[in-house]
């Protein structure tokens, strides 16, 4: 018996929320991993340089890393500062291209910590500030789609104790 048959294409979002087709065969893994910092009900943001859009910390998986690693890295990268992280509480899964490139995403969410009074510095060529934001002040469409949901998720995590 044979096994499933692969599509000749897949839809994937982009960076601006369109959708394109791409052929199956030029879609790759790309495994991401992302830290919620939570203080007094408000979440540590970026403001990606790519869409102006408000961004959790975090980015790929390289081949040789652990998820921790990996966040920790990316979390360094964009914020300037070390996290300490606490636990996985959300993981998604979707295809998405990145500059025209297709990509199957699994994204693993873990709240972290951040030193007290820490001063952040973003990563330039893909963050353009970062800053605590309270959740019930943003407009929706601040956050990539889907995001909001994750980080109101976080904070109802974080309030539980960790």
């Amino acid at each position: 018996m044979a096994g499933p048959v692969p599509p000749a294409e897949v839809e994937c979002i982009t960076l601006h929320g369109q959708r394109r087709r791409y052929p199956a065969h030029q879609v790759r893994f790309r495994p991401a991993v992302y830290g919620v910092a939570v203080e007094g009900g408000r979440v540590l943001l970026g403001r990606s340089a790519f869409t102006g859009r408000l961004d959790i910390p975090g980015g790929a998986v390289e081949p040789w890393e652990s998820l921790e690693q990996a966040l920790r890295r990316e979390f360094r990268e964009e914020t300037g500062v070390e996290p300490e992280p606490l636990e996985l509480f959300h993981f998604t899964e979707n295809f998405f291209a990145f500059f025209d490139h297709p990509f199957h995403s699994l994204r693993f969410y873990f709240l972290v910590r951040v030193p007290a009074g820490a001063t952040f510095t973003p990563q330039r060529s893909e963050v353009t500030e970062i800053r605590w934001v309270d959740l019930a002040a943003a407009p929706e469409e601040a956050f990539a789609p889907g995001d909001r949901e994750i980080l109101f998720k976080a904070v109802e995590r974080a309030g539980r104790g960790s």
